[in-house]
């Protein structure tokens, strides 16, 4: 079953936000998975995960804060591709290091939570 944003108490989306950058393909079988979303289990869980018109949006599962979010040009074939990204940069709900280090943590969050390779 598909995750919904209702699902999870969050706050906005952040209005003090900066283009990632972000660049990848996800194969169809990842696309879907990705798409489906994730909620947590339990309190170790520190990402809720949904999809809304075609975003993907990795909000903070204890602060309901939205961290990154980006979003899927889906081919006819189920394949799909990242087609803009942004990460917060509100300083009291997230404090990033640098872009290359957003990056990092998206592309290990999609391997950890959904199994999808770096380079799939």
């Amino acid at each position: 079953m598909d995750v919904k944003k209702s699902d999870w108490k969050m706050m906005p989306i952040p209005v003090e936000k900066v283009d990632l950058g972000y660049q990848k393909v996800f194969r169809a079988v990842d696309a879907k998975k990705i798409m489906s979303g994730y909620k947590p289990e339990d309190m170790d869980d520190r990402w809720f995960i949904y999809c809304e018109d075609n975003w993907v949006y990795f909000v903070r599962s204890w602060t309901g804060y939205h961290i990154f979010g980006f979003k899927l040009a889906v081919s006819p074939d189920g394949s799909a591709r990242v087609v803009a990204s942004w990460a917060n940069r509100n300083p009291e709900e997230y404090q990033s290091k640098s872009k290359g280090n957003d990056i990092q943590t998206i592309n290990d969050l999609i391997n950890g939570i959904f199994g999808v390779e770096r380079d799939a």
